[in-house]
Parts: C-alpha cells; structure tokens; sequence
C-alpha cells in the first residue's frame, strides 16, 4: 500500500500546560524561591532581596528583586514570554557559548505560580528608559483546559519607576517578581521562613566562600522585633546558641566553623590533568597527592572540585553551638553544578552517594551521612550532567554523571574514611579533641606512617607532600618503633628524602645500642637468678643431710609399723585433702579476681617474689649502665651538655621510681610479674593500689577513692600505673595537702576518666601557662620538676591523656587523667 500526502497537521497547546510545568514541576516553595534566584544568578546580578510583605500578621506578597541586566521589551516577548525557550541553552543569552548557567530549560519563570496565583513583573535593561511590566493571572490559564495556551492574555504596561516596597532602593537595572495571591498565605510563618533562609544558605552558599557571586538579603518587617529580641538576648550571653534570624543577608560560615576543628579532604582538578587531593587533619597536614584523570575522561573539563569534613563528636558539637541546628539536619555532601544545588543530593535522608548503604554493611569501618559534610562542584553542559525536570530529582544517569560519582565515593569519601577510621577512630579519646594535639602519641603516628608508606608504594599516585612533624622517626624505647621504622625507610627510599633516610639510620644505630642495654640487663638478672637459686639449693641440700645424720637408728625400727599405718591413714586423709584444694583453688581464683594486693604478707607466693626480684635487677642494671655511661663521659672530658645530663639524670631517677614501686608489689601485689604488662581491671586497681600500697609509705595525707564504674578491663603497665599514683600523691603532699581524692568513672564506653583534686596551696601563680606543669623542669614545689612530666609520659604510653581542667578549684589543685582501652 502507497501513502499519499494529505498535508501537515501540528500540535495545539492547551492552557493546562501551565500547571504541568508550574506548580506540577515545582514541588515546593523552597524550590520555586530557588529557581526564581537562579535566574537573578544567570543574569549577573550582584545583589537580591527577598522581600515578604503581610497584613495582619499574615504574609501577602514575596517580591524578588534584583540588579541585574534586565530585559528590554525585546527580550520580554522573545525570550520570557516564549514557553520551554532558553536563550541560555543554545547560547545566545550573552553572545556567548562558553559561559554555564544555573538554570537552561525555560521553565523556571513558571516557578511562579507554584508561590502565588498573581505575577508582577517589572523589567528594565541599562539601554532602557522605561520600565517594562507583565502583570500575570495564572488563574486564567486554569479556567477551560481548551482554551489555547497562547490565547490567554498578559497585561503589558510602561512606567518610569519601579514600584517597590518601602524602604528598598532602586536599580539601574534588573527584574522585580511581586508574586500575589500566594497559595497558602498561612503557612509562612516564622519557623517556615527559618527553613527557607537555611535552605537558601545551602542552596548558594554553604561554606561561605569568599567568592560568592551574589548577595541574597531577606527582609520581613513583621520578624524584626523577634530577631532584635534574640540577638539582645544572644549579646548578653554568648553560650546560647547562635539564633536564627529572619532578617539580613543569606550566609553560612560553615566553612569557617569546621576548618581547623576537624578533619577534611580537598580535591582540585588542575590545568595539567592531574587530581591533587590534600589531607588536613585540624590544621596539621597529613599528606598531598595528584593521580591522573585518564580513567576519568568526562571528568576532565569539569572544573571538579571537592571539600569534605568529618565530624566526630567535637565537631558536631561545634557545629551545633556556632549554628544553632544539628549538623545531621544541615545534610551531609553537597552536589553544586555551575556554582548552585542539585537538589535533593546531599540533603537529610538523601543517600545519593550510597554511604548509607555501604555504611550499614560495616558500620564499625565505615563513615556514614552523620560523619560527613562537604560539597562536590561541577561545571558542564546539559549533555554531561543533566537535572531532571522535577528540579528535586537529582542528577540523570548520563555516562559522565556515573564517573562522577565513582570518582567522589572511591578516591574522595573513602579516602578520607580509609584515615579517619584507620587513624583518629581508633584512639577513642581523641573524637573529643578540636585540636591535633594526640597525633603526636606513637600510635596514632604509626597508624600515619603507614598510611602514608602505603600511598606511596602506588604505582598510580605521586605523594607530593606529608607532615614532616608526624611521619618521622618515633622514640626507640616506643613499642611502635620497629613497625613504623621499616616503613619510614621505605617511604624514604620512594620519595628520595635524604634527611628521612639519615634519620631512619641514626635511629636504628640507637635502637641497637638500646637492644644491647637491655640484653645485658636481662643477662645480668638471669645470672643473678641462677646464682641465687642454685645458693639456696645447696643450702638446703646440706639441711637435709644434717637432718638426716642426726636422726636415731634405732627409733626406724621401732616406728616402721606405725608408719606404714600412718600411711594408709594419710592416702586416706590425701584423697579429701586433693578434693577439698580442688574446691579452695577455685574459691581462690575467684578471690584473686577481686584482690590484686593482699593485705597481709603470710601466705606470699616464693615464685611471685622471684618474678619481682627479676624485675627489680633488670631495672637496677638498667641505671647501672645509665650512670656508668654518663660518668665515663664525664671522665674522659667528652663534651655533653646540660641538656644530655639532664636526660640521662631523668631516666636515672625513672629507673629508681620503677625499683621503688616494684619493691612495694613484691611485698603486697597478688599477681606475678612474668611480663611488665597485665590484663586486669584498672579502675580496681587504681583503688587498691592507692588504698593498700599508698596509703602504707604515706604518712600525714589521707588518700580517698570513689569508684563510681563498672569493671574497665584493659591491658596495663601496674608499675608505670604505680608511678603515675605515687607522684600524684607526693604532689600533693608538697602542695601541703591533708586529702587527695581520686574520683574514678566512666566517660564513655571505652574511656575511663580519673579526677585527682587535692586540698593543697593549689597552682603557683608564677605559672602563666597552667599547661607548662608537664614539662620537664618546671615545678612550683621542692620537687624535681619530672613528676608530672614523667607521668604525662607514661599516661600517653598507654594512650591516654592528662591534662589541667579549666575549673581549678579555690583551694587546691586538680588534674584529670582518661584512658582507653
């Protein structure tokens, strides 16, 4: 069969197209508010108020004003008045085909008559004298659905002024909206205009970049006396949260609050094709990096660029006191493209980047929406990254918005989990600190090390840089030293830093001199041991043969019969006995459970003395060696400065303080010290050591322990733990101190905080700075100076921490130590 032509026919558009693409497109307020402010964006103006005007309480009238270039009559009927036509799309709005927009569908302007029923809208460019104005009935194009779309009338007029609020100033140029009759007048009250402001706060500029484009003002005569109220009360007391105003300019100094408080990930796209991404951990680089965008390629001209922060609980607190909202309310991580929100992405709830999803798979390895906060921006044409016509849809599934979102989750947000999990998570003390303070303990800089070491044996990745404070050599007496040392030769040896690897080198000279120290410690305790035992063996060899020598002959014979009764007796008697040490072993264990220091030294375990008495010589020996050292270099007149005496006298006195206070375990502690480390209850502990060993060697302080704590079981060092106590304590007796009180709870699930407050002189007020009191030297009492400093040593040792409150009391003195387990 043939087809003969008939002519053309053509579409005819009825007026109900609308509400298709207004208030059916549009799905909220806060959207339509968005696009209209999208438009002022597009036609480069600099400022624009948002204006809501009310009668009797109830807002009347939102204007939208504007002073950008304008539209001449021209423009209004060619342009804004030719339905779903984009000047900006197909490059003619500027003349020009390389600038990117906000918005290009053409729809935007219906966003309208998703706020109000009635439009306004006043237009002048700078070559115009005259103001052009459009006045809108949307009502109109919804009274017969076949009517045609362009049949519909709009009101056209001239003035030579623009008709504006009171109290706003007028432009050169630019547009006016008067959106009317608005579709729920009701609504906007005070709480509806606080979500819109922070809306708009996201949508434009939510960390407060310095190179925002636009300035957005909201203005609402009937809020000012509520916000002039709040700010009077937030002046006269500055810890209230910080309130939320209606009036004034659309800003968030999001950026400013985080940065140097937490941790963040940045990542540029350069002109070389390079993505250089940079770790900064509050205000401490940690490394900085640049891989290629070849895998990559829709990428490439993009523009990309990305800033994300994690918030431990630090963080969020700040964000809540500084902003006045929780930060999971906020949202999490931004998409921006051409420099404004893709809605719904990044928004409470929104899961556009899956790490929900990913983070309920392993939520102990993972970071989740709550963790993150960050923007991804964008820059590209429809064809790359479309938004769906809903304009709260999020992105279309394009081949260049799937890279982007592979690239923002693999190499940005676990880039930063890969740290922040492996790193800062893993010390439980230090999601409390704003500060990179507790980078610096040996753990947590190995767990650096090896991140970093890890990164730079990647074929694909060039490390540009990393934190010369934290990625250096630990101290060799450290037990994280051996690990950390082969990966920092490494590490040296791929990025070619000759003073890391003489670092590497010298350190291991000093670790093998310390190796050598130690062995012969151990050689001259173990000879010791020997001697001793095989001293108390012939000992009492001879015992027994005297014994023997002096026993009767004649009384063998006589009692042979008797004997081998009492025998039959005594199996008898063994049997119950073995049943009933069965039973006391066990009551005994469970006694041990609860007792780490005996009150009484009769029943004492030879074989607990010994391991004591072991420990003892090995750290005899140890300051044997220190001493010989340090004198033999002052004999032989080899130069050694004050500071080198002065260490070597510290780890002297060290050496004594561990002999004392394993002295004291030998005579009461209900452990053997096989190893220096046990695994036990420390808040149990703490309580007892204090209570039965302090208390004993001293005199005039009274020693009172809270224990307000389930058991906190933890692997520990008792005598360095002893220590620390014991030098609290005398501190607090030079203070002149009749009571020290240790108050022992739990912060945290696996932080355990001990408050230590003495009744003494308290703090010298020669001390400035009250944090100087750890430092070697420094001390206000007859003391030394290392007390506190060689606390602070072994506290951190056991990756914990102590530190002066700001509440000092009155009277008296006060520190507080936590440990994690």
């Amino acid at each position: 069969m043939s087809e003969k032509s008939q002519g053309s026919l053509h579409f005819e558009i009825s007026s109900a197209l609308k509400s298709v693409i207004g208030q059916d497109l549009i799905t909220n307020d806060f959207i339509a508010i968005f696009e209209l402010v999208k438009n002022s964006f597009d036609a480069n103006a600099k400022n624009v108020d948002l204006v809501f005007e009310e009668s009797n309480e109830t807002i009347n009238k939102i204007f939208i004003i504007d002073d950008g270039k304008g539209m001449s009559y021209e423009e209004l009927v060619n342009k804004w008045l030719f339905v779903a036509y984009s000047a900006k799309k197909d490059g003619t709005e500027d003349n020009s085909s390389s600038r990117v927009y906000a918005g290009n569908k053409g729809v935007g302007r219906f966003s309208c008559d998703r706020v109000g029923g009635r439009l306004k809208l006043q237009a002048k460019s700078v070559s115009d004298d005259l103001i052009h104005i459009l006045n809108i009935d949307w009502g109109k194009f919804e009274e017969n659905a076949k009517t045609k779309f362009e049949n519909i009338d709009v009101k056209y007029a001239t003035s030579s002024d623009f008709d504006l609020p009171k109290g706003i100033s007028s432009h050169n140029s630019g547009v006016v909206l008067e959106i009317s009759d608005l579709r729920e007048p009701s609504s906007w009250d005070r709480k509806k205009l606080q979500r819109l402001k922070g809306n708009l706060a996201k949508l434009i500029n939510p960390f407060g970049s310095s190179n925002s484009k636009i300035k957005l003002n909201m203005i609402c005569q009937r809020e000012k006396k509520a916000d002039e109220f709040l700010e009077k009360e937030y002046e006269s007391n500055p810890e209230l949260e910080l309130p939320e105003l209606i009036n004034g300019l659309v800003t968030n100094n999001i950026f400013d609050v985080l940065k140097d408080k937490t941790t963040s990930l940045s990542v540029v796209l350069d002109k070389n094709g390079h993505f250089v991404t940079t770790l900064i951990d509050r205000g401490e680089l940690i490394y900085k990096i640049q891989e290629s965008a070849q895998l990559y390629p829709l990428l490439a001209d993009s523009e990309f660029s990305c800033q994300i922060f994690s918030l431990n609980q630090s963080a969020k607190s700040l964000f809540k006191r500084r902003t006045g909202i929780h930060s999971v309310s906020f949202g999490s991580l931004f998409l921006f493209r051409n420099g404004f929100r893709v809605m719904p992405i990044g928004e409470e709830g929104d899961d556009y980047w899956a790490i929900d999803r990913r983070h309920g798979q392993g939520y102990a390895r993972t970071l989740g929406t709550r963790d993150l906060m960050g923007r991804i921006d964008i820059a590209g044409p429809e064809s790359k990254f479309k938004e769906k016509s809903s304009r709260d849809g999020g992105l279309v599934e394009t081949e260049a918005s799937e890279q982007l979102l592979d690239y923002a989750v693999t190499k940005c947000v676990r880039r930063l989990e890969q740290y922040v999990v492996g790193v800062t998570w893993k010390d439980a003390i230090d999601k409390t600190h704003d500060t990179a303070q507790r980078l610096s303990l040996d753990e947590n800089r190995s767990n650096i090390i090896n991140l970093i070491s890890k990164l730079s044996g990647s074929k694909k990745i060039e490390l540009l840089d990393y934190s010369r404070n934290l990625v250096d050599v630990l101290n060799e007496k450290s037990s994280y030293f051996e690990e950390s040392v082969e990966r920092l030769s490494t590490l040296a040896n791929r990025s070619s830093d000759k003073e890391l690897m003489e670092n590497v080198h010298q350190a291991r000279k000093r670790f093998a001199e310390l190796k050598k120290e130690e062995e012969e410690a151990r050689r001259i305790a173990s000879e010791e041991l020997a001697a001793r035992l095989k001293a108390e063996k012939k000992a009492k060899f001879e015992v027994e043969l005297r014994k023997e020598a002096e026993k009767n002959a004649s009384i063998q014979s006589q009692k042979r019969q008797q004997a081998e009764n009492v025998a039959k007796e005594q199996e008898t008697l063994k049997q119950e006995a073995v049943k009933k040490a069965e039973s006391l072993n066990v009551a005994y264990e469970d006694e041990k459970k609860r007792n780490l220091f005996l009150l009484s030294n009769e029943s004492r375990d030879s074989e607990q003395l010994e391991s004591f008495l072991h420990q003892i010589v090995i750290y005899t020996s140890s300051a044997k060696q220190k001493i010989t050292s340090t004198l033999l270099s002052l004999n032989n007149k080899n130069d050694i400065d004050r500071e080198k005496l002065s260490t070597s006298l510290s780890e002297m006195l060290e050496s004594v303080e561990k002999i004392m206070t394993t002295s004291r375990f030998a005579t009461s502690a209900n452990f053997k010290l096989d190893s220096t480390r046990i695994t036990d209850d420390i808040s149990l502990y703490i309580k007892q050591y204090l209570e039965t060993i302090s208390t004993a060697y001293n005199s005039r302080i009274q020693i009172k322990v809270n224990v307000n704590t389930k058991p906190f079981i933890s692997d520990f060092t008792p005598i360095e733990l002893g220590m620390v106590l014991d030098n609290l304590v005398s501190n607090a007796k030079k203070s002149r101190a009749s009571l020290v009180t240790f108050d022992v709870s739990t912060e945290a699930n696996n932080v355990l905080e001990i408050s230590v407050l003495d009744n003494g002189k308290g703090l010298d007020s020669s001390i400035i700075e009250p944090s100087r009191v750890f430092e070697k030297g420094v001390t206000t009492t007859r003391g030394s100076g290392l007390g506190l400093f060689h606390s602070k040593k072994q506290i951190e040792k056991m990756g914990g921490e102590i530190f002066l409150p700001n509440d000092q009391p009155q009277t008296g003195f006060k520190i507080i130590i936590r440990l994690r387990k």
